[in-house]
């Protein structure tokens, strides 16, 4: 069995830089995020986008929070505004 701390860490998902005018501004995206005003785009299934902007420290540090917060989502059901919250606690630690 997985410990559930760090099987987030585990995804499979796809990381793809993007330009800034790509990301509308956002330093990553995830598959599960509410697509509308906020997020006027969406990666399909498996996919996590970084901002290509951002130094090489600063994305890995952006993808786990996207992985934390797409498996929140994912496996608790939780809504990208309660997952945000965890993984941006998660992220100062």
């Amino acid at each position: 069995m997985k410990n559930e701390r760090t099987a987030f860490t585990e995804s499979k998902d796809t990381v793809v830089e993007k330009s800034d005018s790509e990301m509308h501004g956002h330093l990553g995206l995830h598959d599960d995020l509410p697509q509308g005003k906020e997020f006027p785009v969406v990666p399909p299934d498996g996919q996590i986008w970084v901002n290509s902007k951002l130094s090489k420290p600063r994305k890995k540090q952006v993808v786990k929070h996207e992985r934390l917060e797409n498996y929140l989502m994912r496996t608790r059901h939780m809504s990208y505004k309660k997952a945000h919250a965890i993984a941006e606690k998660w992220e100062k630690r």
